[in-house]
């Protein structure tokens, strides 16, 4: 069984249960968090394949966690109020061969990971790390009832009471969703039940959104070419070990080395009866010769021995580029593009449908930072959309959902503003002097067939609304912003720099840095000034804002 993004889930046959490990490759091929708390060993017979594959219950084709990895199944470690407790049946389907194989298949996945010596080019964190106390798992985003709670006092009261209590909170922000998801109705039921009193604290201690905790990361790619050879320095090189003992006699040189990881192409010289005759091999920084899965170290062709030697340092040490999937659909012009997803890794259900192949993308943002027209450093949103809360709406209206239901995203009607509260964070700690994003118009423009009304509505309206509200207290407002975009020439971003071409197609250059592109730029090219919504941000704003954070909700 081949181990990728079409077989990382299973179904026990005449079963609703099978087994899931999206999780673990997500975290280990897209840089997604590691939901599993338990960290892949450089030694892989440290590695349970067990304890990174999550037990599913599948209702027709989406499928839900059940809160168990199969090392837990295993080993009995089941709650008592879980569905699963004293499920015999279950337990002998994950010895069966089918789950057998892809166990299989996700232990010489871990093998593989665990080889690894380094993954090169790491993208920048979106948002510093969290600690340990932020609820959400990023930084600078609170619970509006876990502060409300922990401001009164010490005494203690009875559920009746709080739920009156809590309805007051409603008037200082509170949002109903916050309320319904955190743990807290159940726990006052429960409460109610045994008839005791509880303080303020204990309450907020209660609280459980481990459900809802964020991640951010950008869409990234293996990088088309992991090694670059040049000239071989003029430093003295490693001696090449474990030489075939064919080689015996044979004179060697140095074709290629690749600077940054040390690999080189080798030249393995010879005489015939016929004059000299070459061969290639790849070798490693140490002087260790590479071989093939057949054993062979000598090829007939330079390009093949180069071949082998990207392929090992895929295999060691993978190079990604996090320049996404849809650049092509952005303005050019601007740097440091990106394509952002904000997850729901630890949500139960899961949605696979929309842009993003990627498990539970509640929100997808494309932005770069380009020049505004104040010569600003400005973070231009090229998009910002949710195709979860889409699909869940239109289901919604169909009647084939309810907004209760498990698969229905949370932060449904909240997800712009949730958007923006991390996108303003994420500016503030780039100490960048603007957020902007596009005008519905352009949406239109961009994708012709689309509803305009729906763009509109979200670009030219939501939007500004929900910044203007959650900005308001920091005394910024939205207004229309100005940001240059080249019109009868392009720079595009490549994972080897920039590159400009002209109307007609041409490659007039590539360089490195983004000014360094304009150089190429022909005499009579041009870049326009183009009108969008934006919000500056000063640097009293951005020192507030790290302060100060946002609600989760409101």
């Amino acid at each position: 069984m081949n181990f990728d993004q079409n077989t990382l889930d299973m179904q026990f046959r005449q079963s609703d249960y099978g087994l899931s490990a999206r999780r673990l490759w997500e975290h280990t091929e897209l840089g997604q968090v590691n939901v599993f708390g338990l960290a892949i060993s450089a030694r892989p017979e440290l590695n349970d394949a067990a304890a990174f594959i999550d037990i599913i219950r599948f209702d027709g084709d989406a499928f839900m966690l059940t809160g168990l990895t199969l090392a837990a199944l295993r080993a009995g470690r089941i709650p008592a109020d879980s569905s699963l407790h004293g499920n015999a049946a279950l337990i002998e389907l994950t010895h069966a061969e089918d789950a057998a194989t892809f166990v299989r298949a996700v232990a010489r996945h871990l093998d593989l990971c665990s080889h690894r010596q380094a993954v090169r080019n790491q993208h920048q964190q979106f948002l510093p790390s969290a600690h340990a106390n932020d609820v959400f798992d990023v930084p600078l985003l609170f619970s509006t009832i876990q502060r409300l709670l922990r401001s009164l006092t010490k005494s203690k009261a009875r559920a009746e009471q709080w739920r009156k209590t809590i309805e007051n909170f409603h008037k200082r922000g509170l949002r109903v969703e916050e309320f319904e998801r955190s743990n807290l109705p159940d726990a006052l039921a429960v409460i109610d039940d045994d008839g005791g009193q509880i303080s303020a604290g204990e309450l907020a201690n209660l609280c459980d959104f481990s459900a809802l905790r964020l991640s951010v990361i950008p869409v990234i790619n293996d990088a088309r070419r992991q090694l670059k050879f040049s000239r071989a320095p003029e430093r003295a090189l490693k001696k090449t070990k474990k030489v075939p003992k064919a080689q015996t006699g044979q004179t060697r040189s140095v074709a290629g080395f690749d600077p940054v990881l040390g690999y080189r192409i080798e030249q393995v010289e010879h005489q015939t009866l016929w004059g000299p005759e070459s061969h290639w091999q790849a070798v490693m920084h140490d002087g260790e010769v590479i071989r093939n899965p057949m054993k062979q170290a000598l090829f007939p062709a330079r390009e093949t021995a180069a071949a082998l030697a990207a392929s090992h340092a895929k295999l060691n040490f993978p190079k990604r580029v996090a320049l996404g999937c849809f650049s092509s659909y952005a303005w050019t012009g601007g740097e440091a593009y990106r394509e952002w997803l904000i997850t729901l890794p630890h949500y139960p259900a899961s949605y696979l449908a929309g842009h993003f192949k990627i498990r539970n993308v509640l929100v997808h943002v494309r932005c770069d930072v380009r020049e505004g027209a104040d010569g600003k450093r400005v973070l231009l949103l090229q998009e910002v959309q949710s195709d979860w809360a889409q699909d869940a709406r239109r289901a919604i209206a169909c009647g084939e959902m309810d907004p209760g239901d498990d698969e229905c995203p949370p932060f449904l009607k909240e997800w712009p503003a949730l958007a923006m509260k991390l996108v303003l964070l994420h500016a503030a700690h780039q100490r960048l002097d603007a957020v902007a994003w596009t005008r519905g118009a352009h949406q239109v423009s961009r994708y012709k067939g689309l509803g305009a009304a729906g763009l509109n509505e979200l670009y030219d309206r939501t939007l500004p609304r929900e910044v203007n509200r959650i900005l308001k207290p920091f005394g910024c407002a939205c207004e229309t912003l100005g940001v240059f975009v080249p019109t009868n020439f392009s720079i595009k971003q490549t994972e080897n720099g920039y590159e400009v071409v002209s109307p007609e197609g041409d490659f007039l250059g590539m360089a490195h840095t983004l000014e360094d592109a304009r150089q190429f730029i022909p005499d009579r090219g041009h870049e326009l000034l183009y009108d969008v919504h934006g919000v500056r941000l000063s640097d009293a704003v951005c020192k507030a804002l790290l302060e100060q954070g946002f609600p989760a909700w409101g």
